[in-house]
């Protein structure tokens, strides 16, 4: 959900409020606001110049020609202009991931450039409306309403990737300066006839895709959830359909239920490993960090090398997220001696170093992460998204943090 106050603290540029607002990836709600501020502008703009509008612009007038304009635009900036920020803004400050974007990246950039750029065509309507002067140039306008426009577009986007991106002016003017390129793509798009029926089904297959998708997998789920259910019925005690009943209820995110189920499973049978790992899991995702390490340690005592080892840095994170700092840092040293290129243990050992006060370690284990990233096939970028991610923006944080 979008805050009116959060999008007003960003036109007063106050990066406190843009970070709220990227942290509650509000994708559907920045949609929201942008389609509103474009509707607002051009109904303005059109009944202003209506009767004024030469061929052909005249015959895109009124709604039938608004709608359109607000779908391709709205699709172009999601599908071609914000993902081309965010590589180019990783690539001007020196990371060179390639095209590998984050899923919190990209809703983290959409949720506040899709309501700011909104807002400003809000702040742009009354004085289209107020000077409707302007200056044609064949099909091109020119206008106070639409300079104003453009000026407020140009600074509140550079500072919004400034902030978002941790970069400096000069690399955020670079940014933007190279966002352009993407505008020939809009341009070609949408100067043929079938570029509408394009744009809408570009994202109709893929959400078609999807579902699909999610259906079959929910569908398979379903029919394993009611077998379980049905063994569960016949033998209350039996564990192992406590426990894929739990496993099930966690890909479904329903974190309590899966708790339920894996203490049950727990409390007929103590020894099992998965079980005690399973309940940690379920624990962390709700960040009860205590009870998390408590389980993981149970795991870790059952089976020092479960899942190949990566209970030590289940354990190590536990630790460090529970006060004990200088434990975390054993067993995620231990961990990453036996896994160097894990980015997961690395990002958490960074956050442990941290805590220690020691930054430049702390920004060597990041810098690695982001090394790593680079010399590894793509594959692994894209299993890594998260952590790849996290240590690129704690990094950026702890060199070029802004101010308000």
């Amino acid at each position: 959900m979008i805050r009116p106050g959060n999008i007003l603290g960003m036109l007063a540029f106050r990066a406190h409020a843009l970070r709220t607002l990227a942290a509650r990836h509000a994708l559907g709600g920045g949609a929201v606001c942008f389609a509103a501020g474009f509707l607002a502008y051009a109904c303005v703009r059109n009944s202003v110049y209506y009767a004024l509008l030469p061929e052909p612009l005249a015959r895109t007038s009124g709604l039938t020609g608004i709608l359109p304009g607000l779908v391709q635009a709205i699709l172009f900036l999601l599908l071609v202009y914000i993902p081309a920020v965010i590589v180019i803004s990783n690539a001007v400050s020196g990371d060179g991931i390639g095209v590998s974007i984050a899923r919190q990246e990209y809703r983290s950039h959409a949720s506040v450039l899709l309501p700011l750029w909104g807002m400003l065509l809000l702040i742009a309507a009354p004085l289209q409306w107020l000077v409707p002067h302007f200056l044609e140039i064949g099909v091109i306008e020119i206008s106070a309403g639409m300079l104003f426009r453009h000026v407020l577009t140009l600074i509140y986007t550079l500072w919004a990737v400034r902030q978002l991106n941790y970069l400096t002016w000069p690399q955020a003017l670079g940014v933007f300066v190279l966002s352009w390129f993407t505008l020939p793509i809009y341009f070609f798009i949408t100067g043929f006839l079938f570029a509408l029926p394009l744009l809408f089904m570009i994202p109709l297959v893929y959400v078609a895709f999807q579902w699909v998708r999610g259906y079959l997998a929910s569908h398979s789920n379903e029919r394993a959830f009611q077998q379980h259910l049905q063994a569960l019925t016949a033998n209350p005690q039996d564990a192992d359909a406590h426990y894929q009943l739990g496993l099930i209820q966690l890909q479904r995110r329903n974190v309590d239920a899966a708790r339920r189920y894996f203490s049950k499973a727990l409390e007929i049978d103590p020894k099992d490993p998965d079980y005690h790992y399973s309940l940690g899991r379920a624990f962390e995702l709700k960040n009860e960090w205590a009870p998390a390490l408590e389980k993981y340690e149970g795991t870790y005592r059952l089976d020092p090398e479960y899942r190949l080892g990566d209970i030590f840095r289940e354990v190590g994170k536990g630790y460090v997220n529970t006060g004990n700092v200088e434990k975390g840092v054993e067993f995620l040293k231990f961990f990453l001696s036996k896994r160097d290129s894990d980015p997961q243990g690395r990002y958490w050992l960074a956050v442990a170093l941290q805590k220690t006060g020691d930054q430049e370690q702390m920004r060597f284990q990041l810098n690695r992460i982001i090394e790593q990233a680079r010399s590894n096939p793509g594959f692994f970028r894209k299993e890594n998204r998260e952590w790849i991610y996290r240590a690129r923006m704690m990094l950026r944080d702890s060199q070029l943090r802004p101010r308000d």
